[in-house]
């Protein structure tokens, strides 16, 4: 299992790079931002206090679960990393909260309603502090 431990930070300059543009996180055509009630869902998920994650920005680039059309959502990115990836919700919790910025490469994510793996791995953004990009920004 993964420990945040052991996770390798970038450096802020590596890690802006290394993304989305900002405008591209804020083209609704290209990125679902969660709102309030998917990050709520997700607090639920992770086991945490309401407002813990409030106040961050979570994106995932924009994809319908093709199997019931529902948008994906970070959510889905969180249920993934659980089920699939076997993370710990601390693992999670530390990678959203914590100081480390950390980049990864993408990977197929899981529709948390009909529980379909989605044909393409989106990229994944919280400018904060976490990422995955695809090869295209390297």
């Amino acid at each position: 299992m993964a420990d945040y431990n052991s996770v390798v930070s970038l450096s802020r300059e590596e890690f802006e790079r290394s993304g989305p543009s900002r405008a591209e996180l804020d083209d609704e055509t290209k990125s679902t931002k969660s709102d309030e009630v998917d990050i709520a869902k997700m607090e639920r998920l992770l086991d945490l206090r309401p407002g813990m994650l409030a106040g961050d920005e979570y994106h995932l680039e924009r994809l319908s679960c093709q199997c019931c059309g529902r948008l994906l959502t970070m959510y889905d990115f969180v249920f993934t990393g659980l089920v699939d990836a076997s993370h710990s919700k601390s693992l999670i919790v530390h990678t959203f909260v914590g100081n480390k910025l950390v980049v990864n490469e993408p990977r197929r994510i899981r529709c948390s309603a009909c529980g379909e793996i989605a044909r393409h791995s989106p990229w994944y953004r919280m400018p904060q502090s976490y990422g995955c990009r695809p090869a295209h920004f390297e």
